[in-house]
C-alpha cells in the first residue's frame, strides 16, 4: 500500500547562503562577483610530447648539418694530404739534384741525403729531414723509394771524389806523355839555336844512331758514366678514398706524376724501378 500524501507538503531543503556581497558605495550600482572556477586537473602528457618533439627535432637538425659539413671536411682533409705528398715529392727531387751535382750525376738512397757522412761524404750538408728520409707514413700517405743502379761504361776516375788520380797501369816513371817531343828532337832544337850561323847546313842527327825510345803509353782518361742510374719515389694513400684520392710518383726526370682512382697503378720495384706510364704529369 502507498503512503497517502500529507498536507501541507514538506518545505524544500535549505539552500546555502549566497556569498557575501562586497560593500558598495552609496549611490553606485551593485557589482556582480562571479563564483571561482573549479580547479583544473594537472597532466604530464603535454610535457612528454614537447620533450619528444624537441629531442627528435634536434637530432634531425644535427643530422642535416652533419650530412652537409662532413663531406666538405673530408674533401678539405684529402686536399691537404695530397698537397703535402706533392710537396714531399718535390723536396726529394731537389735533394737528389743537389747530391748528383757533386757526385758525377749519380743519385743516392734517402739515408745518404739525410746523413751524407754515413755514405763517405763529409763535405755535403744534410739535404733531407729525417722525417722524409725515413720513408715513414705522413698525413695519411705511405711512401716508398727504390734506387736504379746505372752503368758506368768504364772505370771511374778516382780523383772525382776520393782524391788525386794514381799512376795508370803500365805507365813507367820517366816516360814522356803523349804528343811530347823526344830527347833527340829536343837536342836538335838546342843545337840549332846555340850553333853560330856560318852558312853551312846544320848537321842533322842520325836517327839510326839515336837510342831506341819506348813508345809513349797513352794515359787512360776517366770514363763519363753512360747511365748514372736513377730512382723512383712514390706516395700512396693509406686509406684510398678517405685520406686521399690520388697517388703520386717521381723519378730522376723530376716530373711528378699523378694517378687517379681509374688509372692503372703498379708500385715501382727492384725489377721495375720506374714510375708507371699511366700517370699524368702535374703542372
Amino acid at each position: 500500500m502507498s503512503t497517502p500524501p500529507t498536507w501541507p507538503p514538506p518545505p524544500p531543503p535549505a539552500q546555502p547562503p549566497p556569498p557575501p556581497m562586497p560593500p558598495t558605495v552609496p549611490g553606485a550600482a551593485p557589482r556582480y562577483v562571479p563564483a571561482p572556477p573549479p580547479p583544473k586537473k594537472s597532466s604530464a602528457i603535454p610535457i612528454v610530447v614537447i620533450l619528444i618533439v624537441v629531442v627528435f627535432g634536434g637530432i634531425f637538425v644535427v643530422g642535416i648539418i652533419a650530412a652537409i659539413a662532413i663531406p666538405g671536411l673530408l674533401r678539405a682533409r684529402m686536399s691537404g694530404n695530397e698537397a703535402m705528398a706533392i710537396s714531399v715529392m718535390r723536396t726529394m727531387v731537389s735533394a737528389q739534384v743537389a747530391w748528383a751535382s757533386g757526385h758525377d750525376g749519380r743519385v743516392a738512397q734517402p739515408g745518404c741525403l739525410v746523413e751524407p757522412a754515413s755514405c763517405g761524404d763529409t763535405q755535403t750538408p744534410s739535404l733531407l729531414t729525417p722525417e722524409i728520409g725515413g720513408l715513414g707514413p705522413r698525413s695519411g700517405y705511405d711512401f716508398g723509394f727504390v734506387l736504379r743502379p746505372g752503368s758506368d761504361g768504364g772505370a771511374a776516375d778516382p780523383g772525382t771524389a776520393d782524391g788525386p788520380p794514381s799512376a795508370a797501369a803500365g805507365e813507367a816513371p820517366g816516360v814522356s806523355q803523349p804528343e811530347a817531343p823526344s830527347d833527340a828532337e829536343v837536342r836538335a832544337q838546342l843545337e840549332k839555336f846555340s850553333t853560330p850561323d856560318t852558312g853551312a847546313a846544320t848537321a842533322t842527327p842520325d836517327a839510326s844512331a839515336a837510342p831506341a825510345m819506348a813508345a809513349p803509353t797513352p794515359r787512360p782518361r776517366p770514363a763519363v758514366p753512360s747511365d748514372p742510374g736513377g730512382f723512383a719515389y712514390w706516395a700512396s694513400p693509406a686509406n684510398l678514398g678517405v685520406t686521399g684520392n690520388r697517388r703520386f710518383c717521381v723519378d730522376e726526370t723530376g716530373v711528378v706524376r699523378e694517378y687517379r682512382l681509374d688509372d692503372t697503378w703498379t708500385p715501382p720495384s727492384e725489377s721495375q724501378p720506374r714510375c708507371p706510364d699511366t700517370g699524368r704529369p702535374l703542372q
